[in-house]
């Protein structure tokens, strides 16, 4: 090829790059939505007279040694269904879409699964996935379970897309991945990592983000059997990711987004709709410190939301269960589910580190051996002589018995998981 025909070629990428980022940015692809939510369930049992409980368990192997973005789907039969990403690195080639189940009876996570692959995406979608990430897994009214997962082809998260696989069977098999196709130019930069929501008339909306030439969150919008029917945007500019959805009532809704901006102090961004989704209130932060995480909530039944969120401005080391009595303007902390901030700016090695993580050890609960918890956090958490904590990506759901769910990434080397009922929530609020 000679270099003027290279040089085209350049300028023909660059061209369709900016073209996808324009398109991005332009306000008017803006289909309204349905007019009413579908409101959660109220739980079958209302827990009045139970004793608090607060259980830990491990939901993920040992092996890959490195995981992150866990999401966790209640089944209709009672089991819960978690799925994440894991390999080497974030980012790497070898980057598996995991999955596992729980059993409430038995009090244990089974055998971990892999769910997809970018060599089984790529023979499925006929193109070529190099990368996978951030997997959301959800029931759909159908009584389908359904995985929406990242994947990347040529670049990083920027140039990502969405796929769907489904299963009709609670999770024993999966039909081959399909593209959601989310913009119409090159379909580019859609990520996923909120619980959907969902429409009076049977659409399914699912929390997504952009990050090519902005970064701002979006609700990708499908149809019952799973195809792109419209994408809605929740914000503008370069300032917010990742946003989760609480329904109220059949018109109200309050959306939390994730801070990725560069002002100071860096905080959680709120919104919210009174007509169903139609149209959204211009975003406006919120007082809930965020250090550009990702952060997970519920509304309660008595009009109160609670999150999980890293509540600090600038490492994530701390994660916190908080509550909001004002549709999330103002939030106040009523547990820490993990809490190392007093090593917030404090170098230290593995001589301070090891024996805390043995300490650990004891409220983890199930899971794998400790010697693997030991070995894979130290080799996730340190650098030579330097090490850090991280808490992060949580994730949360409610049963239908009432008792609420929440996984979230370990110390970048394992699945958490807290199941936690409404009396032991009450006695905090």
């Amino acid at each position: 090829m000679n270099r003027n025909a290279s040089r085209g070629l350049r300028a023909l990428a660059c061209a369709a790059i900016a073209g996808v980022s324009l398109w991005a940015a332009w306000p008017g692809f803006q289909t309204a939505p349905a007019a009413a939510f579908v409101v959660p369930a109220t739980p079958s049992r209302s827990g009045e007279g139970d004793v608090p409980q607060l259980a830990s368990f491990v939901v993920n192997a040992a092996e890959p040694a490195r995981v992150h973005a866990a999401s966790i789907a209640a089944l209709p039969d009672g089991r819960l269904f978690s799925t994440w990403f894991g390999g080497s690195r974030e980012g790497a080639t070898d980057v598996k879409i995991h999955g596992a189940f729980f059993d409430p009876a038995a009090g244990r996570w089974g055998e971990q699964l892999t769910i997809a692959t970018p060599e089984q995406t790529t023979r499925d979608l006929g193109r070529l996935v190099r990368k996978m990430g951030n997997p959301v897994a959800f029931m759909v009214p159908s009584g389908e379970l359904w995985v929406a997962y990242v994947s990347v082809t040529l670049g990083g998260w920027a140039t990502s897309h969405l796929n769907l696989i489904r299963s009709s069977d609670l999770g024993r098999t999966w039909t081959p991945a399909t593209r959601l196709v989310a913009s119409p130019f090159l379909n580019l930069s859609t990520l996923a990592k909120g619980a959907p929501v969902f429409f009076a008339d049977g659409d399914i909306g699912l929390p997504v983000y952009h990050e090519m030439a902005g970064k701002f969150g979006e609700l990708l919008v499908l149809t019952p059997d799973g195809r792109v029917r419209r994408k809605q945007r929740l914000d503008h500019g370069n300032r917010s990711l990742q946003p989760v959805i609480l329904v109220k009532d059949a018109q109200a809704a309050v959306v939390l987004q994730r801070f990725a901006g560069e002002s100071r102090p860096p905080r959680a961004w709120r919104s919210a709709t009174r007509d169903g989704g139609r149209t959204w209130s211009p975003v406006e932060a919120s007082d809930l410190a965020n250090p550009n995480s990702a952060l997970a909530a519920l509304a309660l039944e008595d009009g109160r939301l609670i999150a999980v969120a890293n509540d600090t401005e600038d490492e994530r080391l701390r994660l916190s269960l908080l509550v909001s009595e004002d549709d999330g303007r103002h939030w106040r902390a009523i547990h820490r589910f993990e809490d190392r901030e007093a090593f917030l700016g404090r170098s230290f090695g593995p001589d301070v580190l090891r024996p805390l993580l043995t300490r650990d050890l004891e409220a983890l609960g199930p899971g794998p051996a400790a010697e693997s918890v030991l070995r894979n956090a130290e080799a996730n958490l340190c650098r030579g002589e330097t090490c850090s904590w991280q808490y992060d990506y949580p994730y949360l759901v409610r049963g239908a018995d009432g008792d609420f769910h929440l996984v979230y990434t370990w110390n970048r080397s394992f699945i958490r998981h807290l199941r936690f009922n409404r009396a032991w929530l009450e006695e905090r609020l």
